[in-house]
């Protein structure tokens, strides 16, 4: 029995295959949207806090590349940066914030570092602070990844908005911190359509 094989050219099914691509992009075949209901009942229930990792071959070359750290200091971030998924965004869904680092810290003990996120509105008025505690991530020197989710709810005005993140090494039984590096962000609210 030989077995037959059908190709259809080309310029016959591409009509139909760019229709679909376009009904797609244009939103009349995509999935169903969340409502800002379904968003805040699932941001009740949602982790927040960001998840760094370790980056072996960027912190072998990070380590040829920078100076070292100095010897009277507990930590030093040499680089940090930070950038949003998409810089405009519709409440009721999440801005998707990545950072990355390279902190050289002394070897042995915890450090108590934490990221600070503060939030403003374009005029340079604070919204809202976050603080998390990110040493027990951070146990060696070396070049970190993370992200997070920022949930925008539905009351949030449309507008320019700027995302100030700073790495801050705590001193023990005080609450003296030191700044170690400081990066932001911008992005926008757009009206929910």
């Amino acid at each position: 029995m030989k077995q037959v094989l059908y190709f259809i050219p080309l310029k016959r099914i591409l009509p139909a295959v760019l229709a679909g691509l376009g009904l797609l992009l244009s939103g009349c075949a995509s999935f169903r949207e969340t409502t800002c209901a379904q968003f805040e009942e699932n941001r009740q229930e949602a982790d927040y806090t960001t998840q760094y990792h370790f980056l072996e071959s960027d912190s072998e070359t990070a380590a040829r590349n920078f100076k070292s750290l100095p010897k009277d200091a507990r930590a030093v971030v040499r680089l940090y940066k930070m950038r949003v998924e998409i810089p405009k965004i519709a409440p009721c869904n999440h801005l998707i914030v990545y950072k990355e680092f390279y902190l050289q810290r002394k070897t042995g003990g915890n450090l108590a570092l934490e990221e600070v996120r503060e939030f403003y509105t374009a005029d340079g008025a604070l919204i809202a602070t976050k603080v998390e505690t990110i040493g027990n991530q951070l146990r060696t020197s070396g070049y970190y990844i993370g992200d997070t989710s920022l949930p925008i709810p539905e009351k949030a005005p449309p507008g320019k908005y700027r995302i100030v993140s700073k790495l801050v090494l705590k001193a023990k039984n005080t609450s003296r911190t030191t700044l170690l590096a400081k990066t932001s962000v911008n992005f926008q609210v757009v009206s929910r359509k």
